[in-house]
């Protein structure tokens, strides 16, 4: 049960990406409201919130908290597919804190499953092609990086062979060549790239 969930769970800020085309405008075209804003990106994969959730589905915030906390799934799935968080509301002069929690796609399944109706099926769909959306706006911003820090990882290699057959060439490594692609690569490796087989450890001067 959900009730031993605990602890606040830190999640990545919001990766913002690009118009998705035609797909996604014909999900917007027919509710009133941008299923974009709906499922967002969280450490490298799509998730979405009961908050977000009760406006898609027309429902209470409270309600979908309770449907949450009366799911009968097993501890281990609750744990790895929804994450409690807490947020602070400002209520006059006193701030409350409110417990919400997110969810990934197999949490969101596993939750609609319960909500039936036409209108429910309609918006079930529609979510399900938001994820579906996503993970592939998140795969094209991972392979696009990925082949860029290859790419300067292979020249760095190149450069550092060439300069060591001259001393001209290694003054010109040295001063030049190296900082840069260093530069490069640590740009890089801070937007968590992945690494070519056998450069896993790291960067040899």
């Amino acid at each position: 049960m959900l009730a031993s969930l605990g602890g606040l769970v830190s999640c990545a800020a919001k990766v913002h990406f690009k118009e998705a085309g035609n797909a996604m405008n014909e999900l917007i075209a027919n509710h009133d409201f941008d299923f974009r804003q709906l499922v967002t990106a969280a450490e490298g994969q799509p998730v979405t919130d009961t908050f977000q959730i009760a406006r898609a589905f027309g429902k209470r915030h409270q309600h979908v908290i309770r449907a949450i906390k009366c799911l009968r799934c097993s501890e281990e799935f609750s744990t790895t597919h929804f994450w409690a968080v807490e947020k602070i509301n400002d209520l006059g002069i006193f701030d409350k804190k409110q417990i919400y929690y997110r969810m990934d796609f197999s949490g969101f399944v596993m939750l609609v499953m319960g909500f039936n109706g036409a209108k429910a099926d309609a918006v079930k769909e529609a979510y399900i092609n938001a994820f579906n959306w996503m993970s592939a706006e998140l795969r094209k911003y991972s392979e696009s990086y990925e082949a860029e820090r290859n790419a300067v990882m292979l020249e760095y290699m190149k450069e550092k062979d060439v300069a060591s057959m001259s001393g001209r060439l290694l003054n010109r490594w040295g001063r030049t060549k190296k900082p840069q692609l260093l530069a490069k690569l640590e740009r890089l490796e801070r937007q968590g790239q992945f690494l070519l087989p056998g450069f896993d450890k790291g960067i040899q001067a």
